[in-house]
């Protein structure tokens, strides 16, 4: 067993996941993360695990990652997940001729695929559109990410991790062209140390190019920053997921969230993730792009909505589509290959549906480095989850360091709660139907 200290930057989906899997196999391992649970890209999302169908057609390698971890995250994380199932439809005057392709690429990437007749989709979710031509269900699932990063963490903690949260990375200490340590600011505290590590794992997602170039002068990773909007309904119409038989495009989807429903989601490029505008059309646009699908939205409006940062590969060629037209697959950069500089790795790209793959791939590539032969069974390893009490909830405060009203919002989760609520910018519009005019 190698006695190398391991630092992984970045505690959303993929940090967690990675933490986890290397902890689980007795490794030396540090998580560092400048927020607290989900206050990334994992907590801004419109809560959907994807079967893969919605990347079938054209983007196959993302399709066989999703339907994998779907599977597996709900057999170990059955307390974040609901097993609402999905459907993709089609509406009259859409092309018909898709349906043929969307079932043939879900087939072949293994996705569990079958028609619905019409009449009875619309038997079993009244609220959807008459309009709908052709139906196919599909294993999508919505999934709690606040649930299921404290869930990893809670499991790596068990394991022999080290969790600091609020720790914000602010440099590198680099000798001979190599990563020996990470300098670290306690964003409560103010303090300012220089942790030692033979091994950085850079899984800051959105920001981890930024902290490759501010801090390291590495710019070889081309990233594309997709911000995505997000509207909420005060209202859930559909026991699943719904979704428009097309190519992935903006508000086509519906995900259904407690008593709620998620509308999502457009896609436009931003510079910086902590920093960015949302277009009041997103609003309108997603409502109306909604209603095609479940009318009655129409009738409700919209109660609040926040937005998140897809942090992308970017492609080698010209992407015409925009970044809807890039993958969602994920790429593993070792720096020493790439830049020069060693001790430290980068993993972007991907989505929280695949983010134990994720996190067991680069364990895999690390434990090659190192010389270590035991194999990762995160496929396995139930995720903790807390009996609750006041005393458990103060110690478990007290050991992620997380405040104990956060863990109230996410351990004692009502149906009032949705994704954006601890850390978006959310608004109520009191006059939303306005929108539609």
């Amino acid at each position: 067993m190698s006695d190398a200290k391991i630092a992984v930057i970045g505690g959303g989906s993929t940090g967690s996941a990675i933490v986890h899997d290397l902890a689980s196999r007795g490794l030396d391992v540090t998580l560092i993360e400048r927020g607290t649970i989900g206050s990334g890209t994992s907590g801004r999302f419109h809560g959907l695990l994807h079967s893969g169908a919605r990347y079938a057609v054209n983007d196959p390698k993302a399709a066989e990652e999703s339907i994998l971890d779907n599977e597996v995250i709900s057999k170990i994380a059955p307390h974040c997940v609901e097993d609402t199932g999905g459907v993709f439809m089609a509406l009259k005057g859409d092309d018909q001729s898709f349906a043929d392709k969307f079932e043939s690429a879900c087939k072949h990437a293994g996705i569990p695929i079958e028609q619905i007749p019409t009449e009875k989709l619309l038997q079993e979710e009244p609220f959807i559109s008459k309009d709908v031509s052709i139906a196919f269900s599909v294993p999508d699932k919505t999934i709690n990410s606040f649930r299921f990063i404290t869930s990893l963490l809670l499991t790596a903690k068990s394991e022999g991790a080290k969790i600091r949260l609020g720790n914000e990375v602010i440099g590198f200490d680099v000798e001979d062209k190599a990563v020996k340590g990470v300098k670290v600011k306690n964003n409560i505290s103010g303090e300012i140390e220089t942790l030692k590590f033979d091994l950085v794992i850079n899984a800051s997602g959105a920001w981890a190019s930024k902290i490759l170039s501010d801090y390291l002068n590495i710019n070889s990773i081309k990233m594309v920053l997709s911000a995505g909007t997000m509207v909420v309904v005060n209202r859930r119409f559909a026991k699943r997921v719904v979704n428009r038989l097309r190519l992935p495009s903006d508000g086509d989807i519906v995900v259904p969230y407690f008593t709620e429903s998620i509308i999502g989601t457009t896609s436009f490029i931003v510079d910086n993730p902590d920093n960015f505008e949302v277009d009041e059309d997103d609003f309108k646009f997603l409502l109306a792009e909604g209603a095609k699908l479940i009318p009655a939205i129409k009738e409700y409006g919209m109660s609040r909505y926040f937005a998140g940062v897809r942090p992308l590969i970017a492609a080698d060629e010209d992407t015409g589509g925009g970044s809807r037209s890039i993958s969602r697959d994920f790429k593993i950069f070792d720096h020493g290959v790439t830049d020069g500089v060693s001790g430290i790795l980068t993993i972007v790209g991907g989505k929280l549906s695949a983010a134990r793959l994720m996190g067991k791939q680069i364990s895999d590539f690390i434990c090659d480095k190192l010389g270590v032969k035991t194999q990762s069974n995160t496929d396995k390893i139930k995720l903790l989850w807390p009996d609750l009490s006041a005393d458990n909830l103060k110690n478990l405060s007290k050991s992620l360091l997380v405040s104990e009203s956060l863990l109230k919002d996410i351990l004692f989760e009502t149906e009032s709660k949705t994704y954006g609520d601890i850390y978006s910018p959310v608004k109520d519009l009191l006059l939303s139907k306005e929108l539609f005019s």
